[in-house]
Parts: structure tokens; C-alpha cells; sequence
């Protein structure tokens, strides 16, 4: 599954169940926003397993792409009460701190439960 792919699968999911989704927009691979404003996802797919040092280079994406995000959604002139992180990849090398990390498989059944 490449990262393209992989993003389309996870908006793809975010869509069946009603989500606002912006895909491949402001830096952003895939942003998908509740349609009652309560929650937003901010999500970074890697298709393949990080090392440490490529969970790092992730990580520092995530943040950075977190302030695209909220440009995108001032543009659009939406205001979710939180916004989470979330780093979909095959595998991790450690947990990273105030992000959620799942495999590709795991967060569409998650988004589609």
C-alpha cells in the first residue's frame, strides 16, 4: 500500500462515517473534522515501519503539519474543541508522547467502528 494510497483509504473511512475530510491540503495528509465540531484527527500515514530516527523525522512532521492544519481550518471556518494527532504506520520503534500511533489496519477499523 503506498502513502497515497494509504491516505485515501484512511479520508475514505473518515467520509462513511460523515467526517469533514481535506486530504493531501496545507501540508496536511489527512484532516478530517467531526461534523459537530467536537473532535478533528490530524493524520500523518507512513506506509511502512519507522526506525527511531524516521519516528522522530514523523513526529517533528506531525507538530509542524498541526499548525497547517489549524490555518485550514480558519480558511474553511471551522472550530473543533480538539484536535488530535495521530502517526498511521506498519510499525513503531517507541510511543511517542500526546500522539496516538496505529497500524493502517487498526485506525480505519477504529474510524469506521
Amino acid at each position: 500500500m503506498s502513502g497515497t494510497v494509504l491516505e485515501d483509504a484512511v479520508a475514505g473511512a473518515f467520509r462513511k462515517r460523515g467526517y469533514i475530510v481535506f486530504t493531501r491540503r496545507n501540508h496536511c495528509d489527512v484532516l478530517a473534522v467531526k461534523p459537530d465540531m467536537t473532535l478533528a484527527y490530524l493524520v500523518e500515514c507512513k506506509d511502512y515501519a519507522l526506525s527511531s530516527k524516521q519516528q522522530v523525522l514523523a513526529v517533528r512532521e506531525l507538530n509542524r503539519n498541526y499548525t497547517h492544519a489549524l490555518e485550514l481550518l480558519i480558511q474553511q471556518r471551522l472550530c473543533p474543541e480538539k484536535v488530535l494527532k495521530v502517526l498511521v504506520a506498519k510499525g513503531f520503534a517507541y510511543q511517542a508522547r500526546g500522539i496516538l500511533q496505529y497500524t493502517p489496519e487498526t485506525f480505519i477499523r477504529h474510524v469506521s467502528s
